[in-house]
């Protein structure tokens, strides 16, 4: 696997582990992935990964800025 994959499956698991236990607003949720990825999280990085999650239905919107784990998310979340 490469190296890029294993960066965005590692940002992919601690944005869907985020929302597993609970709903998040979105600055919450950067916050939290910048601050337990700081090696590899960028703004821009965190941004791309939430809207690929959100594409493939992983995560949905529920309310303006706040975002929820669909079952598809934590079957994908088991997965990596």
């Amino acid at each position: 696997m490469s190296q890029r994959r294993e960066e965005q499956d590692m940002l992919d698991k601690v944005i869907l582990g985020a929302l597993n236990r609970c709903d998040v607003r979105w600055t919450a949720l950067e916050k939290k992935v910048l601050t337990s990825c700081h090696s590899l999280a960028t703004r821009t990085r965190f941004d791309n990964r939430l809207r690929y999650l959100l594409k493939k239905e992983y995560i949905q919107r529920v309310n303006r800025g706040v975002y929820h784990i669909t079952d598809k998310g934590k079957q994908y979340m088991e997965v990596i």
